[in-house]
């Protein structure tokens, strides 16, 4: 099967959130954070911690969920040049191959290079590693038989991860 498509930004974006908030590391930290929030507040509210103390604390708590939420994504989407061109995507029961419209060499990749595969809303995520990851947009099937034929052949193929 054939399939064209090139990627929404805002869709890209959302899908880089996703991501980056699913990573554990990230997790820990947000965790960290609310924690370090939260014990703020309560010192505030017994007298423990001053205005000043607290002001502080909630500025940084917004500007680094500011970071990982709007800068994080935006940067890898400015970097990436594949968010930016048309693909042209041929998958069979060997693997995938991609080109794009900026070059004539088409890419071969097996299913077994992909360790996991997550299904969303609006995209496919194939996994090589924890960080590296090809996004297929669902909204590039153009039918649901053709949407299904790929999510059920996902699941044969990654069925312990999917």
């Amino acid at each position: 099967m054939q399939l064209e498509f090139s990627y929404n930004k805002g869709d890209v974006l959302h899908a880089l959130r996703y991501h980056f908030m699913q990573r554990g590391e990230i997790k820990v930290f947000r965790n960290t954070l609310m924690i370090l929030l939260l014990a703020t507040i309560a010192g505030y509210s017994f007298n423990l911690v001053t205005p000043g103390t607290l002001s502080g604390i909630a500025v940084m708590v917004l500007l680094l969920g500011l970071v990982f939420w709007y800068l994080l994504p935006i940067s890898i989407y400015n970097k990436a040049a594949t968010f930016k061109d048309n693909i042209q995507l041929r998958y069979s029961d060997e693997g995938i191959q991609i080109s794009t419209s900026a070059s004539d060499r088409e890419r071969s990749i097996s299913w077994k290079s992909f360790y996991r595969v997550v299904e969303t809303k609006k995209f496919f995520f194939l996994y090589r590693d924890k960080k590296s990851f090809f996004l297929i947009p669902i909204s590039a099937f153009k039918t649901e038989d053709a949407y299904q034929l790929f999510s059920t052949m996902m699941k044969s193929k990654f069925s312990t991860s999917y």
